[in-house]
């Protein structure tokens, strides 16, 4: 396989849509209309509360389905919620309208370009958002132009140093169904500095390569399963498409010292266990 397979890029914002249109995501709300959280996300949200409590203006930049953004309009006076997902901004607007939640605007808008003039806001919740962009650098360095001086940034990201130090395996390919294609995906945790890249290999389901695996019991229920296959073992005329994904990971420190590098002082940092995966939950402060 040449490079030039795989050179078209998907935005991370494009993976969410999927998610969300399919309904792979979750959801905050159960069919009743009532707020439905795991104890791991009672306590993320705790955590965006107790930093943000009593701030004027917050943005919940990458706010998902409205997470924290909805749980924190009962102790700021307003949020104003960011994704670059239409579905996933869909699903946050109808949460909002069920919840009959006055104080929160969402918008669709990018993390690398935000639609707000400079030293708008005094709170900035981000959960998971740093480590789902190819360039983080440029989205701190817009969040710190909204942000007013000693505004307060809380942060939830995953810990990728001690993920890789539980022994997981630097590259794994995976099959999986989707929506009726066969696709190859090669996932490789990578450092200096820390990234995780994916390729995707989408397969015509009907020609003669995929149809070996249609009956691969995890792969009848839109499942993944990890495989040996590697792209060179791919036929040309089966591939029906090529994309890759590239995602920033941190550590504490790389954390740190990127927000600082943008115009964020360290507050606070700590790591917790969290969905069962370590997850480094930080407080910053704009200079």
């Amino acid at each position: 396989m040449t490079e030039e397979r795989v050179a078209r890029r998907r935005a991370a914002w494009a993976v969410y849509d999927d998610m969300a249109a399919t309904g792979a995501y979750g959801a905050l709300l159960n069919e009743a209309g009532q707020v439905v959280l795991a104890p791991d996300g009672e306590n993320e949200a705790a955590f965006f509360c107790s930093v943000l409590s009593g701030r004027d203006r917050v943005l919940d930049l990458g706010c998902g389905p409205g997470f924290p953004g909805i749980f924190l309009t009962h102790c700021v006076r307003a949020v104003y919620g960011v994704d670059a997902s239409p579905a996933m901004l869909g699903q946050a607007q109808r949460n909002v309208a069920t919840l009959c939640i006055p104080n929160i605007c969402l918008v669709r808008a990018f993390a690398e370009n935000l639609p707000f003039a400079g030293f708008n806001f005094d709170g900035i919740a981000v959960c998971g958002t740093l480590g789902s962009v190819s360039n983080p650098g440029v989205v701190l360095r817009e969040m710190a132009r909204v942000a007013a001086p000693g505004a307060l940034l809380a942060s939830i990201e995953q810990d990728y140093r001690r993920r890789l130090a539980e022994g997981a395996p630097r590259e794994e390919c995976r099959l999986r169904r989707d929506r009726g294609y066969l696709e190859l995906q090669v996932v490789q945790y990578l450092t200096e500095p820390y990234r995780i890249r994916s390729e995707h290999y989408v397969l015509d389901s009907a020609s003669q390569f995929a149809q070996q695996f249609r009956d691969l019991p995890a792969l009848l229920n839109e499942g993944f399963t990890a495989t040996g296959i590697r792209p060179a073992h791919l036929p040309p005329e089966a591939i029906v498409d090529t994309f890759c994904e590239e995602e920033a990971q941190f550590d504490p420190e790389t954390l740190r010292d990127a927000c600082q590098q943008t115009g964020f002082d360290v507050v606070e940092q700590r790591t917790s266990i969290s969905y069962g995966l370590p997850h480094i939950l930080s407080v910053f402060r704009r200079r």
